[in-house]
């Protein structure tokens, strides 16, 4: 499959030559520079002013729609009518340890660190077929006790990323792990008529056949020792659903049963299978906080933030669509190739996505 890559100035914008400048410079620096990103090393990489770069953080409301809206376009140029798609949706924490003056930025827990680390929380959705991931958009989360005007759950963020994507890929399915599968979550999709696959909680009741209780505990959807996986009808608070138990070989050797819920009615096979496919976020959240300084920002607002962070992602679309065309394992590979300077096509490729 042959990803074309569009051109980051969309001609339906009149970019003015500052802001044209200032955003090649920031996001070709995530791309090119390897250390940590901030304007000075940006700019020391790229051997410009640094406050060149810093331009970028001068125009960032236009900045973020112009980089949103070439996500929007890699996102239309995408083939769904051809296979499989799913949007991952999921919440990511971006370390910010020791800020003191960052707009939004509250304690949060992070499933990485295992504790609760002072950050910015964004809920973001991504598009993948499993074979490439595109970062398609985000929402950022604030605290009630901090920003309580602003304060938003992470459920109701991810339904408004839903809405969005719902309008132009109504046929894709959303995908998200426990915290997502609530009640309120549940009935929003069943109003929608929107497919989904989560992880769901052992301990949430569930009627099947008629008896209500957990879903650890039911005997409605208990499978013999030799079967892997089932699937049965059911309802949760008067929902309509699907449930789908397996089992799993967990870090320690030991058996244990994994359910999820969902609105499709396949084997028990193919929706393990499909829920997988979840897991393709998370690796996007590694790369862009490894490799391309997800986590690097200092400034302080948060609409400077959130043009970062959608630099960010315009930078890993780029690596992930010439990870495609170029036929390598993932964008890690691409991004060493331009950054050592030894593929002339990818930097002519680069230059070419920039003008």
């Amino acid at each position: 499959m042959h990803s074309p890559c569009p051109k980051l100035f969309d001609t339906e914008f009149q970019v003015n030559r500052k802001t044209r400048r200032a955003l090649i410079r920031y996001v070709g620096g995530l791309i090119l520079y390897p250390g940590k990103k901030n304007c000075s090393a940006i700019a020391r990489a790229s051997n410009v002013n640094h406050e060149i770069v810093y331009e970028f953080f001068e125009c960032h409301i236009e900045d973020r729609v112009i980089l949103q809206s070439f996500l929007d376009r890699v996102f239309s140029a995408l083939p769904l009518n051809k296979g499989a798609w799913y949007i991952n949706i999921d919440e990511t924490l971006i370390d910010k340890v020791f800020s003191e003056k960052i707009e939004a930025v509250a304690y949060n827990w992070s499933s990485t660190h295992n504790n609760t680390l002072k950050g910015l929380a964004i809920v973001v959705a991504v598009i993948t077929n499993g074979k490439i991931t595109i970062p398609i958009t985000f929402k950022t989360w604030y605290s009630s006790k901090d920003f309580p005007d602003k304060h938003k759950t992470r459920i109701e963020l991810a339904q408004e990323l839903m809405i969005e994507i719902h309008k132009k890929a109504p046929a894709v399915m959303f995908l998200m792990d426990g915290a997502f599968s609530s009640e309120g979550m549940l009935s929003f999709c069943a109003n929608h008529k929107m497919r989904y696959c989560m992880r769901f909680h052992s301990n949430k009741k569930v009627v099947i056949n008629g008896e209500e209780e957990q879903i650890r505990k039911h005997d409605g959807i208990k499978m013999s020792s030799k079967k892997k996986g089932r699937v049965v009808s059911g309802f949760f608070k008067g929902i309509a659903v699907f449930l789908v138990a397996f089992k799993r070989i967990d870090k320690k050797g030991k058996e244990k049963f994994v359910y999820l819920v969902t609105s499709e009615n396949e084997s028990p096979k193919k929706l393990i299978r499909t829920y997988k496919k979840r897991w393709f976020i998370e690796k996007v959240f590694r790369t862009a906080k490894q490799h391309l300084g997800l986590r690097d920002c200092q400034a302080r607002s948060a609409s400077k933030q959130e043009a970062h962070i959608f630099a960010v992602f315009v930078a890993y679309a780029f690596l992930e669509i010439q990870k495609i065309n170029h036929r390598a394992k993932n964008p890690e590979q691409i991004l060493h190739k331009i950054r050592r300077g030894r593929s002339t096509q990818l930097i002519d490729q680069f230059e070419t996505f920039c003008n």
